[in-house]
């Protein structure tokens, strides 16, 4: 699994130009520029106290029929790109809004069906070896190369293979890096298209997406940066030919899309989304995702619920955090979470794990192919070194356990392409190896229903005896308040399966209050619903309200008209006018007095471009003080806090802001006895100028900057 970090860098290079044969937005085929949307500012990236990272100043609207740019204009900002099939829109902010804010603030309008900051992800790095071949059996050889995944210990691709199933007719969409379609291994199985989401670029010449990878580090310099290698092995797994060369992927008569989603080390949703209705509109039948990370992203969703309304397979790779979590987007309903065992079918030490996870294959030390960027005439790219040089690697993650199963369902789709996404999941399950993983009669949250086999798969094939198909579910959820009825906004509702191997969904509330579950398990549910996180609206976990009841899910439901299932809370609606008792309290002479040992109430950083919280107290020379401001870091909320210590003069004597991640804290042997001033802001307003002058910073004007300011003396 692949997660993806900020670049020091933005993307602001054009693609090499080498005679592309590309097809444009506009069909010019001329060379493309990165778009404005591709530039993130790394100034503008925010990391949560739960670690998600997001862009504050790039804002993802789902429009529900509105105007794109009159949208924009609203908000001061400007449009700077669409995805038409989602009514998605993205907007550039003007400096100082805060994108999750302004994203509550609209979905508490109605007026859209969501709007989110742009997320952004880590990269997470593969693990390489030298390929060692010599070592591997005999009876591990596919085509020239061994492959142990792929043997009668293993998957046992061959028994699939023997019986006629190898995906033939199947097309498989990679979201992924780039994949090197002009791999000895790939071409005959590439299905003729690659896409740029970043530059909306499709291409459909081997030569033109060749040198366009030149141009994906953000730089031209002929040059391929040699990080691009994970797609390749990726799509290498699921559809590699089986032509007596090199290895084969476990569907080797599938065809592959490949859509290049790190550009060049980073990604925001938006790319993501872009990508997988392409890949979906192209008509893949099953999409692979080797990547993700941490939070919830409602355009990601949006964009997989849109490919499982189409009959579309997803397939997520579980995650390398070695512990259990939800993941983005392996946690959505409808996908398929795919766990990652080594050589001795034993769960892998890194593989994520959790009620989600369906299957497991072999994730440690595969053989797959590694890029070499060949050109026409058969020399290799200028610049790249591939590793190990060869064009085949040993490497590890659940980045191929995934592809793996990608691959099982081409095989499926190829035999029964009328299944249905939860169908196709299912049959995964009901022919795995259940002896694989902490629990030898079936269901365990390491390694699901257990390890991929093919042999058994092809028996159920030939049957005929399919599962039920799968269905939907939609629950709505308000708050009462007294002025009435509310949409439960950002609540989380879980959906989990009855008994120990019942799985387990996830999804946030939209700007109705609604939360959909596409293509998942028949049968009866606990629904768990709770109102919004209060790492982003900042409180206390009393002002958070919860449900718990049962659900039951029809098979062949779906979601345009299923009946919804209402859940009323009394707790939990978003406050988005929030009162500050302190206020007016923004100069020295306004300052609210503060003693020693105390705590004041919840205050705000809100309501003006520039908001300055000014507290005063007595202390005698050689008081021993300390004051703290508990925000973002303890309390959840938006506000990374700014604190000064003043004399009676309104000089600065001290000043902090980061003490514990987000919140500030001085620690102070007091000069002399008399009057002093505590200062509060945000770091936007202040840090720049070290809290002497907030005209140089930016503007914060949150309803969630939140804070509670504490002043000891022992």
């Amino acid at each position: 699994m692949k997660k993806i970090s900020l670049a020091a860098v933005v993307l602001t290079a054009t693609l090499a130009a080498c005679g592309q044969q590309a097809v444009s937005p506009t069909g010019s085929g001329s060379t493309v520029s990165h778009p404005a949307f591709a530039t993130i500012d790394p100034a503008q990236v925010v990391t949560t106290k739960s670690g998600e990272m997001y862009v504050r100043n790039q804002l993802v609207v789902n429009l529900r029929g509105g105007s794109a740019e009159a949208l924009a204009s609203r908000l001061g900002g400007q449009v700077l790109d669409r995805i038409p099939e989602l009514d998605v829109a993205l907007i550039g902010l003007p400096a100082g809004q805060d994108a999750r804010t302004v994203g509550v603030r609209l979905m508490r309008e109605g007026q859209v069906r969501y709007a989110a900051a742009q997320v952004v992800e880590r990269r997470e790095t593969p693990v390489f070896r030298d390929a060692g071949l010599s070592s591997q059996a005999a009876n591990q050889v596919f085509d020239t190369l061994p492959q142990y995944a792929l043997d009668s210990n293993h998957m046992n691709a061959q028994a699939a293979w023997d019986a006629g199933f190898t995906g033939e007719g199947v097309k498989v969409g990679v979201i992924d890096d780039p994949a090197d379609v002009s791999h000895p291994d790939l071409w005959a199985n590439w299905a003729g298209k690659a896409f740029d989401p970043v530059t909306n670029t499709t291409y459909t010449d081997v030569q033109a997406w060749i040198d366009a990878i030149d141009g994906m580090d953000g730089k031209v310099d002929q040059k391929v940066d040699p990080e691009i290698e994970h797609g390749t092995a990726v799509t290498s797994t699921i559809a590699a030919a089986k032509d007596g060369k090199g290895i084969s992927g476990v569907a080797p008569g599938a065809k592959f899309y490949t859509a290049a989603i790190f550009e060049p080390e980073f990604v925001g949703d938006y790319y993501v989304a872009r990508a997988a209705i392409w890949s979906v509109n192209q008509g893949s039948q099953v999409l692979n995702n080797s990547w993700g990370g941490l939070g919830y992203s409602p355009l990601v969703k949006q964009a997989f619920d849109y490919a499982l309304e189409r009959n579309v397979t997803v397939v997520a790779s579980a995650g390398n955090t070695a512990r259990e979590e939800w993941r983005n987007p392996s946690q959505y309903p409808g996908l398929i979470s795919s766990a990652a065992l080594d050589i001795n079918n034993n769960k892998a030490g890194f593989s994520t794990f959790g009620r989600n996870v369906s299957v497991a294959a072999p994730g440690v030390d595969v053989l797959l192919a590694s890029p070499l960027f060949l050109n026409k005439d058969g020399s290799r790219k200028s610049g790249y070194t591939a590793p190990g040089g060869s064009g085949y690697q040993l490497i590890s993650g659940t980045s191929f356990s995934g592809p793996y199963t990608s691959g099982a369902a081409a095989v499926i789709l190829g035999a029964k392409p009328g299944l249905d996404p939860y169908q196709v999941r299912r049959l995964l399950e009901e022919t795995a190896d259940g002896s694989i993983g902490s629990n030898a009669a079936g269901f365990d949250r390491e390694t699901g229903y257990g390890l991929i086999r093919m042999d058994r798969l092809a028996e159920r094939l030939k049957s005929g005896d399919m599962p039920q198909a799968g269905g939907a579910a939609r629950v709505r959820v308000e708050v009462q308040t007294q002025g009435g009825y509310v949409p439960g906004i950002l609540a989380d509702v879980i959906l989990e399966g009855e008994g120990t191997d019942g799985a387990v969904y996830a999804v946030q509330t939209d700007a109705d209050g609604y939360a959909d579950f596409v293509s998942i398990a028949p049968g009866t549910y606990t629904l768990r619903v709770a109102t919004p996180d209060l790492s982003l609206t900042g409180g206390q976990t009393s002002e958070r309200d919860t449900f718990v009841g049962k659900l039951t899910v029809a098979s062949g439901s779906a979601i345009s008209t299923v009946a919804e299932n209402r859940v009323v809370l009394t707790r939990g609606a978003v406050n988005l006018n929030p009162v500050d008792p302190y206020e007016p309290n923004d100069t020295l002479a306004t300052a609210k007095p503060i003693a020693y040992n105390t705590r004041t109430q919840t205050a705000y950083i809100y309501g003006q471009d520039r908001d300055l919280d000014f507290f005063s107290f007595q202390g005698t020379a050689g008081d021993e003080i300390t004051a703290n401001v508990i925000a973002r870091t303890t309390i959840g909320g938006g506000l990374d806090s700014f604190l000064v210590l003043r004399d009676a003069s309104g000089k600065k004597l001290t000043f902090n802001d980061d003490s514990n991640g987000q919140d500030s804290s001085i620690t102070y042997k007091l000069p002399a006895t008399g009057t002093y001033y505590l200062e509060v802001s945000s770091c936007n307003i202040l840090c720049k100028s070290e809290g002497d002058d907030p005209s140089q910073g930016s503007p914060d004007d949150s309803p969630f900057n939140k804070y509670i300011l504490e002043l000891l003396k022992p």
